[in-house]
C-alpha cells in the first residue's frame, strides 16, 4: 500500500488563535519526524505563514519535501465568488513560488476542506496539476468541469480521527485496508494545543474551543507526537510506501 502524509502549514487553529506555535515548534518536530524515517510529505501552507515566517517555508523546502498551496489566510473560499477565489490563490501560488524558486508549485488545498464548485477550473488557469479538498469520490462529479485535467487525491477522514480518544489499533485496521490513503494533519497538533486554550483572554474563544470544539486541542502535542512515530514505524514494518502527492500524481496511470 501507499500511504501520503500531508501537513497544512496555518496559523495555530486558524480564525480562532492568532498564533504561531505549530510553525515554530510543532513544524520543527514533524520535519525531524520524517528526516528519522527518510520520508518525505507535503505541505500546504497559507500565504500568511509565507509572508510572516518565510524561513520555515524554506526549511521545508530545503529538505526536498512538496509544498503546495493552501489559500492566503485559511479563508473559506466556497464564499467567494470566481474573481475572489482565483485572486487569493494566485497570490498564494506567487508567494510560494518567491520564497521556493527550487520547488515547482502544482498542488491545492482548500482551507477547511471547503471547495467552490468552480475550484477546479480556478486552479487549472493558475498552473496547478491536482487538488486534494474533496473527501468523497462520490460528490467529485460536482466540482468537475468539463475539459480540465486538475487530479484529485481525495483527504482521507481518517486522518481527523487520529487523535481522538477512539481506539488506535482499530482506526490503523481501517488504514491498511486501502491501497492507497491520504492522511492529512496540521502543523499545530504537534503542539500542546490545550496549554494554549487555557492561556486565552478572549473568555468567548476559550469557551468555544474548549467547550465545543474539543478536535482543536485534545491530544494535541506529545501523544500526537508518539502516535505518529509508532503509526510510521508499524506501516513501514507492514512494507507501506510513504509517497508526497505528486511523487502520486507522477505515478498515477499505475493506481488510477
Amino acid at each position: 500500500m501507499k500511504i501520503a502524509l500531508t501537513f497544512d502549514i496555518e496559523r495555530d487553529n486558524p480564525n480562532f488563535l492568532d498564533t504561531y506555535f505549530g510553525i515554530k515548534v510543532g513544524l520543527l518536530k514533524i520535519i525531524r519526524i520524517l528526516d528519522n524515517f527518510n520520508i518525505k510529505g507535503t505541505f500546504f501552507c497559507t500565504g500568511n505563514v509565507v509572508k510572516r515566517l518565510p524561513e520555515y517555508i524554506r526549511l521545508i523546502e530545503s529538505k526536498e519535501h512538496e509544498i503546495a498551496c493552501h489559500g492566503l489566510n485559511h479563508e473559506r473560499l466556497n464564499r467567494l465568488n470566481f474573481k475572489e477565489c482565483r485572486e487569493i490563490i494566485h497570490q498564494n501560488k506567487e508567494l510560494i513560488e518567491n520564497i521556493c524558486q527550487n520547488s515547482e508549485i502544482i498542488g491545492f488545498r482548500a482551507p477547511y476542506l471547503k471547495a467552490p464548485r468552480f475550484l477546479f477550473k480556478v486552479l487549472e488557469s493558475l498552473g496547478f496539476k491536482y487538488d486534494s479538498s474533496i473527501k468523497s469520490p462520490k460528490i467529485l462529479k460536482n466540482y468537475q468541469v468539463e475539459g480540465c485535467k486538475i487530479h484529485e487525491f481525495h483527504p482521507s477522514e481518517l486522518g481527523t480521527l487520529f487523535r481522538l480518544p477512539l481506539s488506535d489499533s482499530l482506526l490503523r485496521k481501517r488504514i491498511y485496508r486501502k491501497k492507497l490513503v491520504i492522511l492529512y494533519f496540521h502543523s499545530w497538533e504537534a503542539v500542546n494545543m490545550k496549554s494554549i486554550v487555557f492561556n486565552q483572554t478572549h473568555g468567548i474563544n476559550f469557551v468555544k474551543n474548549f467547550q465545543f470544539r474539543p478536535d482543536r486541542w485534545v491530544n494535541t502535542g506529545n501523544l500526537f507526537i508518539s502516535r505518529i512515530i509508532s503509526f510510521i514505524s508499524e506501516s513501514i514494518s507492514r512494507k507501506a510506501e510513504f509517497v508526497s502527492l505528486k511523487q502520486l500524481l507522477i505515478e498515477k496511470d499505475n493506481y488510477f
